[in-house]
């Protein structure tokens, strides 16, 4: 006799989540208000940015972090544009285009182009596609900050249900605590809380 073999609600949803990943365009991603990472999205607001102007490029860091990216690989890239548009930006180039030699030779510099990261710049550099406009990077940038919000809420969720189910007060207070970050990255998400 086979024993029944109940299945996770949460993994069978991440799947059918990564599958329509995987034939989604970035449209879409920016598009879903629940995703929890879009990889898409986030390929190719670097795709924009690294054919975009120095000026450009700093516009977008004001309303985005690299923390608002899920993958690692892709918040290193994000952090060396921003860091070369900065540098150009304070040559007197705000108009200088970013090329990605330079964000390839300013990571091997400082020790970051490891495989996943040059994987990554690969993709986001590929004429596979062409890269989006700036107004569209703006968009994107706000899908990520959208995405970081869904993450800490999904987080903070498990959280408090762990918390409530061992019941102690330490972890109780933690997770309470550990809510306040929450109404900052509604805002910043463009959802104003009280």
């Amino acid at each position: 006799m086979t024993a029944s073999i109940k299945e996770n609600p949460r993994s069978v949803a991440e799947a059918e989540k990564g599958r329509a990943d995987d034939h989604a365009g970035a449209v879409s991603d920016a598009n879903s208000s629940t995703a929890l990472y879009a990889p898409a999205t986030e390929i190719t607001l670097l795709s924009g940015l690294l054919s975009a102007r120095a000026g450009q490029v700093l516009e977008v860091a004001k309303q985005l972090d690299a923390r608002d990216f899920y993958a690692p690989q892709h918040a290193t890239i994000y952090a060396a544009v921003i860091t070369a548009a900065r540098r150009l930006n304070k040559g007197g180039q705000p108009d200088a285009p970013l090329q990605p030699e330079l964000i390839q030779r300013d990571l091997q510099a400082a020790g970051k182009l490891f495989d996943t990261v040059a994987t990554a710049l690969l993709q986001a550099t590929s004429a596979k596609h062409l890269p989006p406009v700036i107004q569209d990077v703006h968009r994107l940038a706000e899908a990520l900050r959208r995405a970081r919000l869904h993450r800490a809420l999904d987080t903070a969720g498990h959280d408090l249900i762990e918390a409530a189910n061992r019941g102690a007060d330490d972890d109780i207070r933690r997770c309470i605590s550990n809510l306040g970050y929450l109404p900052e990255l509604s805002r910043r998400a463009g959802l104003e809380v009280a």
